[in-house]
């Protein structure tokens, strides 16, 4: 499974992000949302950001404590906050930026609510779906973003 947006639908609501932050931290925030909505004012244009559940998921494969594993029913990528040590390094090598930290420094990677997103639920457009994965499309995307890792890595000074 993974979230899909269709980016003409959203209206920059945000009760995704906070049906999210409630969901998991029983409080209406946008800073504590696992999905994140980027506003351009001066366009008029809203950009969900969603965890895109990758199959080789670089923020697993770079975690140093393996704080950060995929759950077999539903595909999403799964944070072990007692494992979590705050490092940053998944917010570094997320392909999409779709990882963030919460206040205590753990890792928020969108857990597909346990295969019932919120923000599926009350996004009042229809802007953001759940749906299988795609393997072929999947494959294309992690091969570009591997293509793509390397070179941000060096202009990070990181590799």
């Amino acid at each position: 499974m993974r979230l899909k947006v269709n980016y003409d639908k959203c209206a920059g609501c945000r009760a995704c992000e906070l049906a999210c932050s409630a969901k998991h931290y029983q409080v209406y925030s946008t800073k504590l949302a696992r999905i994140s909505i980027v506003k351009f004012e001066d366009k008029g244009v809203d950009i969900p950001v969603v965890c895109r559940q990758c199959i080789n998921a670089p923020c697993i494969a770079n975690c140093p404590t393996q704080a950060l594993y995929k759950d077999e029913e539903t595909n999403a990528t799964l944070v072990n906050k007692d494992d979590c040590i705050g490092c940053g390094k998944c917010v570094e090598v997320c392909p999409f930026s779709a990882v963030r930290m919460d206040e205590n420094g753990i890792a928020m990677i969108c857990d597909l609510c346990g295969g019932n997103p919120e923000c599926v639920e009350v996004c009042a457009t229809k802007a953001i779906e759940i749906q299988g994965i795609d393997k072929t499309s999947e494959k294309k995307r992690i091969a570009f973003a591997e293509k793509q890792i390397d070179s941000v890595l060096k202009k990070w000074g990181l590799k």
